[in-house]
């Protein structure tokens, strides 16, 4: 079914109309966590400004998931949107040091040793726009613990190619597991969604996420 800007999706056993959802990522991490819970989405990824500004007092995983959910409710009004972005956050001598895509092998291996043998935050920006345009966000923190990655672990992983297209070059679900010491806070925000930030953002919607379930 084709999912039309500013439409909802007809109930063809009733001829009402059911809420539509968009997820505004090409992520499959997440739309395999939505549809963990047996709900009726769209993906619809779309072609938002990642970098980051400096003149920005928000985190960036907080401004850069807005600006995705910003473009998404222009392209689809009269939806709901779901928009995210994860970023990686340590500490060197000049303060928050965000790591977000590794670029290259060169770059991947880079991020992964800074973040060897050492605790750093992932933060993942949720950003819910309902269909008359209100926004809610979310950003909630998860400690994450490396372990000291010897060259072995370090090249083998770079091998793999799983960094490409993560944050902090590493996914915490796959083979990246195996570079992980402990953790502390919600698993899958660490993943890049986390379900219980998403249904706490429609409570305060005043929706039931569970009316998207099929």
């Amino acid at each position: 079914m084709q999912l039309n800007a500013g439409a909802g999706i007809a109930d063809s056993n009733t001829g009402s109309m059911k809420k539509s959802l968009i997820l505004a990522s090409g992520s499959p991490r997440r739309k395999q966590l939505l549809q963990g819970l047996g709900l009726s989405f769209e993906v619809r990824p779309v072609d938002a400004d990642e970098s980051l500004n400096p003149a920005e007092t928000e985190h960036p995983a907080a401004y850069i998931a807005e600006r995705k959910a910003r473009l998404a409710h222009e392209l689809y009004a009269g939806s709901w949107i779901l928009a995210c972005d994860t970023v990686v956050e340590t500490l060197n001598n000049e303060g928050p040091l965000y790591l977000g895509k590794a670029k290259d092998r060169e770059e991947a291996a880079s991020m992964l040793k800074t973040l060897s043998g050492i605790e750093h935050t992932v933060r993942t920006g949720h950003c819910l726009v309902s269909p008359d345009g209100k926004y809610y966000s979310a950003l909630p923190a998860t400690k994450v613990r490396f372990r000291s990655l010897n060259a072995r672990l370090l090249d083998w992983y770079l091998n793999t190619e799983e960094w490409t297209d993560k944050a902090g070059a590493y996914g915490i679900q796959g083979k990246g597991a195996l570079l992980i010491q402990s953790l502390d806070g919600d698993y899958f925000n660490v993943v890049g969604l986390s379900l219980l930030a998403v249904d706490e953002l429609f409570q305060k919607a005043g929706v039931d996420i569970l009316e998207f379930a099929t």
